[in-house]
This record gives C-alpha cells, sequence and structure tokens, in this order.
C-alpha cells in the first residue's frame, strides 16, 4: 500500500510539473514569431505580440502586401533569453531580452509575462527585425530630401 501511495504521489508531482511548463518559454516564443516573420504570416505572428505592438506587424503586412520586401530570407541561429523582473507602479514585470543572430549578424527581441504568457514586446526606438530594404530606403529618401531642398 505504501508503494502505491508513493508512486501516486510521484506520479502527481510530474502532472504538475508538466502542467507548470505548458507555458511557453521565452525562447519557444520568440522562436514561432521569428519564424511566422520570415514566413510572412503576420496574422499568426500578431498573435505573439503585446496589443500595442499589433501595428507594427499591420505595418509590415501592409508593405508586404504592397510588393515590399518587408524581410530577406533568415537564418535564425544561437537564440538565448534572459529573464529579468522590473518593478513599475508597485508590480512585478517580467520581461525577456532574446539574443540571436540572423543571417551571422546580432539581433535582440524583447518579451514582457503579461496574463502569464510571453509576448513580443516591441518598442519604437527597437529597430525592425530583418528590414535592411526598408531601412536603406528610407535613407535614400531622407538623403533625396535633403538635396532637394
Amino acid at each position: 500500500m505504501k508503494k502505491l501511495l508513493t508512486l501516486a504521489a510521484i506520479a502527481i508531482a510530474v502532472v504538475a510539473m508538466n502542467a507548470c511548463k505548458s507555458s511557453d518559454s521565452p525562447e519557444k516564443v520568440a522562436e514561432k514569431f521569428l519564424n511566422h516573420i520570415n514566413k510572412k504570416e503576420f496574422a499568426e505572428a500578431k498573435k505573439l505580440v503585446t496589443p500595442e505592438s499589433e501595428a507594427t506587424i499591420d505595418m509590415w503586412e501592409n508593405f508586404s502586401k504592397m510588393g515590399g520586401e518587408t524581410s530577406k530570407e533568415s537564418k535564425i541561429e544561437n537564440l538565448k533569453c534572459k529573464i529579468s523582473e522590473e518593478t513599475v507602479e508597485g508590480k512585478k514585470i517580467e520581461k525577456a531580452t532574446c539574443e540571436y543572430t540572423d543571417n551571422g549578424e546580432p539581433k535582440e527581441l524583447n518579451l514582457v509575462k503579461k496574463d502569464g504568457k510571453w509576448l513580443v514586446e516591441m518598442k519604437k526606438e527597437t529597430p525592425d527585425l530583418n528590414t535592411t530594404e526598408m531601412e536603406s530606403d528610407s535613407t535614400v529618401v531622407t538623403q533625396d530630401t535633403a538635396q532637394k531642398k
């Protein structure tokens, strides 16, 4: 009887531990997000971002529909996330900074935990992922505008 009770306790502990692991880690969320962006699956990527970040995904999608290149084929490697905790207005907020290489170039992605779920947080000052084409185009426009004045 003791063996059966011990076995049951172990089974319950294993199930409880697996239930806690069911929420995605920052690495898993970041990897899913980057893969969706890479495949131009904007609706799926949008499910993995904060509400404040949805406008950026909409912008990328609209640019893509207009025939613009929002990203080139990427090779994401060495994805590692560091979790930190901040206190804002008396509330503890879990954040993660995920560093990775995109075709050999170091990049960073920020995540925040909201309602027990890790979400990509794209701040206005955060550079857009894989948008070297768009960035260089805007530089040319700025230079052209400056030359016309």
